[in-house]
């Protein structure tokens, strides 16, 4: 953890907003899975026990990929300073052509993000309604946690998109962002009012 903090406090701009938001939602899928661990080894929650670690299961494999996406985030944003270069080059038809396809990579990224994070959110209900109540702290943090980091990822989208030619990939992104953020502020609603 220290060392991702010291290389986003560096004074580079990568790794920046789209890896820390693939980092917070990591951190998310992990407290939940936590969560589920802790109370699957509770003989009071028995009979859930399966049910809890499936549900593990899915919350690991999340943070495998969001952490794997923290680093992707990164190489794309390198991706595309390097074509932004290109573009300067003699054959300046193709160097414009590289810096679309690395916009779009760029754009590509924390719209996975933001979608993985919308699948912990989707768990985040049955963390609650079987985790041990006295974990109701951390799956708030969780809840908290997965919703901004889609909506940093989401805002990594649109500022990665707000130039590009490719309209018709610009309004699909935004089309299925619209629907991601929809999804997440109704499941994060459901969740916390389980909390409370």
């Amino acid at each position: 953890m220290k060392e991702f903090c010291a290389e986003l406090a560096n004074d580079q701009p990568s790794p920046g907003g789209g890896s820390a938001s693939a980092a917070a939602g990591a951190m998310s899928a992990s407290l939940l899975a936590m969560v589920c661990g802790i109370t699957a080894k509770s003989k009071k929650h028995e009979a859930d026990r399966p049910e809890l670690q499936r549900v593990r299961l899915e919350l690991l494999a999340l943070s495998d990929e969001l952490t794997s996406l923290a680093r992707e985030d990164a190489l794309a944003y390198d991706g595309v300073v390097e074509a932004a270069r290109s573009r300067t080059q003699p054959n300046e038809s193709e160097g414009t052509r590289r810096f679309g396809s690395a916009l779009r990579h760029a754009a590509e990224v924390p719209l996975k993000t933001a979608a993985a994070c919308a699948q912990v959110l989707e768990l985040a209900p049955q963390v609650v309604a079987l985790g041990k109540k006295s974990a109701s702290s951390d799956i708030l943090v969780a809840v908290l946690l997965a919703e901004a980091a889609l909506k940093g990822a989401a805002a990594n989208v649109r500022i990665n998109t707000k130039d590009m030619a490719d309209l018709e990939f610009v309004k699909s992104s935004n089309d299925r962002l619209g629907s991601l953020e929809r999804s997440a502020r109704k499941l994060s609603r459901e969740a916390l009012g389980r909390i409370a």
